[in-house]
């Protein structure tokens, strides 16, 4: 891609990320499982593209089967696991509490050691 299509596709990222933030978390998770549900819907031109990639034998795509579990697990313990922490040092007069708040947009280009 070229910078300018890379800058463009990071200003759209960062437009959708505010309304992403104010998007309720149960409702976040309904995107996420319809887009799982995509992307299950295309394992069978996933797993031999990932083999290609990664120079192996498309037998070796079962990781892809964890992206569902691990997918599924997270919007489960969303709510839970992102809702406001209260202090444990209460402090009269104050309401003490850690908030977990959608703050940017994050590119992240992961290393793979396969097959080392």
């Amino acid at each position: 891609a070229t910078d300018q299509a890379i800058n463009a596709a990071v200003e759209r990222a960062r437009a959708a990320q505010e309304k992403w933030a104010e998007t309720p978390i149960v409702e976040r998770g309904k995107y996420m499982l319809a887009m799982l549900e995509a992307l299950v819907a295309m394992t069978d031109e996933i797993v031999p593209e990932i083999a290609w990639q990664m120079g192996r034998p498309v037998r070796y795509g079962g990781e892809f089967g964890g992206v569902r579990e691990r997918t599924s697990y997270m919007v489960e313990i969303a709510e839970v696991a992102l809702k406001p922490v209260m202090a444990s040092n209460p402090k009269d007069g104050f309401r003490r509490y850690v908030k977990k708040v959608p703050l940017g947009v994050v590119m992240v280009i992961a290393p793979w050691n396969y097959p080392y």
